[in-house]
């Protein structure tokens, strides 16, 4: 059974926090804990390799829009959609017309049809799971981290996040074909 989508998302604990909690929302989900001067997009190979078996989509804001990325996501789940809005002024790779990437077909579609009608079509706004599940870890868990180490925070991390995911496993039905 294929798992789940998965959307990322980084938000930071408290306004002025100098960590952050990067989160793939998959089920389960993944965490790493951040220093605030660190970009996120290093740290999905990090996320990825908390996740067994492959994922079918990546969603993710377009700073996320870089190589490394990409490829990190190919490395973990072969063929996984990834939808990540190009830059502004992306262009087509040298190859687009003859053997086009995820990335040269959201740029072409970005062309046709315009960005905000590539956004609902792709799927896009998916990523807004990801916001809101931080918007729950908040209101749940705080907007704050309670422990001081960097260990003792990894650890208040990894069990809010396996709190959370219980919490999803017990509110998500059990649906069925009925004949």
């Amino acid at each position: 059974m294929p798992s789940p989508a998965s959307s990322k998302a980084v938000n930071p604990i408290s306004p002025g926090s100098t960590e952050k909690l990067t989160t793939l929302f998959h089920s389960p989900c993944s965490r790493v804990l951040t220093d605030s001067h660190e970009q996120d997009p290093s740290e999905v190979p990090t996320l990825l390799d908390q996740i067994e078996g492959d994922i079918d989509r990546f969603v993710a804001d377009g700073i996320y829009d870089q190589a490394p990325v990409y490829s990190a996501v190919e490395n973990h789940s072969p063929g996984a959609q990834v939808i990540i809005p190009p830059r502004k002024n992306a262009v087509v790779s040298p190859t687009g017309t003859t053997s086009p990437t995820q990335r040269d077909r959201h740029i072409m579609a970005i062309e046709r049809e315009g960005r905000f009608a590539w956004k609902r079509t792709a799927g896009y706004y998916a990523q807004s799971h990801a916001e809101n599940a931080f918007a729950r870890y908040k209101r749940t868990f705080g907007g704050h981290m309670r422990a001081k180490g960097d260990a003792a925070q990894e650890r208040e991390a990894a069990i809010a996040c396996g709190v959370l995911n219980r919490m999803r496993e017990l509110g998500r039905p059990q649906s069925y074909a009925v004949n």
